[in-house]
């Protein structure tokens, strides 16, 4: 991450304007995973270019300083690097998510990503096992593409993350998925708590997930002993995912609540925002909204991942911990 990014987070968390944003700029996916029916919805949608322009500098100007742009799947929008390069230009650091490895490899992609100004490409990373990542993604192949992605993506300075969902196959084992990561070299890997939602935009759930509380912490204890040993660059923080498990226990013993709709939030193919990807509260449109209606009261409804690690920071003098935590597993993420 260049200087410039690093300032405007720094600047951002003093004044108190420090915020972090999921941009879904299109529904159209090619994997069919499923535990995410996003792939099913009909029409598919994708942002027109000059108003996610236009969005991307209104999220900056509210102090969003990471911006995540995902979808379904982002590489499918032919503008994809030119909203890297506005996020670049807002001196936003930045992350492009990808579920079918082989579409890095189409047009010079990598390349084009990285003049942009990408800081991380996090691409989808079920399972170690090459059968179970075709079988769970329905792509034939998709490792071999992957290892095909990882070896060009090591050519440039992009940085590279497994994006891990916590699953059926993978809950009580979690250390193979890390160490396959490792060894195709990705240089972070982020584990996805396995949450439901009846989310008009984002539905999720399915057989795949469908594990019982004590599964969740149990992989979640896992989890924590694997980012203890400092080996595989996890990101989730150890507080964040003991949070989670207290919520999971009882929702009334998580200690941290969900920053969502205030620090943290989702605008999803139509521009609408909304606390997270799972609530279908629209708090409004980022075309037109005022700053100062991102304002909601602690939220404490689900577990989803990304909203619940990132609001881990924004917790007062609780943070503290969490920051140090943070800067001791991530080498330098943020």
């Amino acid at each position: 991450m260049s200087f410039g990014k690093k300032r405007n987070i720094f600047k951002n968390y003093i004044t108190g304007k420090l915020r972090f944003t999921e941009f879904a700029i299109t529904n159209a996916c090619i994997a069919k995973c499923p535990f995410c029916e996003i792939w099913k919805q009909q029409p598919k949608v994708f942002v027109d270019r000059e108003k996610a322009l236009t969005a991307i500098d209104r999220l900056a100007s509210f102090g969003v300083s990471h911006l995540t742009i995902t979808g379904g799947e982002p590489l499918l929008h032919p503008n994809v690097i030119e909203f890297v390069e506005r996020a670049t230009k807002n001196r936003m650091n930045n992350a492009v998510l990808n579920a079918a490895p082989q579409l890095l490899m189409r047009n010079d992609i990598i390349k084009r990503l990285e003049g942009a100004g990408c800081d991380l490409v996090s691409i989808s990373f079920d399972s170690g096992d090459p059968v179970t990542m075709a079988e769970s993604r329905r792509i034939p192949g998709i490792m071999d593409r992957m290892k095909e992605a990882m070896e060009l993506i090591k050519k440039t300075g992009l940085k590279t993350m497994a994006s891990v969902l916590i699953w059926n196959d993978n809950y009580n084992h979690l250390e193979d998925a890390c160490i396959k990561a490792k060894d195709m070299g990705f240089d972070f890997v982020s584990l996805n708590y396995p949450t439901f939602s009846k989310s008009q935009v984002y539905p999720l759930g399915g057989d795949g997930i469908s594990l019982s509380r004590e599964n969740v912490i149990d992989g979640l204890q896992d989890a924590i002993r694997l980012r203890k040993t400092k080996k595989y660059g996890i990101i989730n923080t150890v507080s964040s995912m003991q949070n989670i498990i207290h919520y999971l226990e009882d929702p009334g013993k998580a200690k941290y609540h969900c920053f969502g709709g205030t620090h943290v939030f989702f605008v999803d193919w139509f521009f609408d925002i909304r606390p997270c990807m799972q609530l279908p509260h629209v708090i409004g449109n980022i075309l037109t909204i005022e700053e100062e209606k991102l304002r909601r009261p602690g939220c404490n409804d689900c577990n989803m991942s990304w909203y619940r690690d990132f609001s881990m920071y924004f917790h007062g003098l609780r943070t503290i911990p969490v920051w140090f935590d943070s800067l001791a597993g991530s080498k330098g993420l943020l």
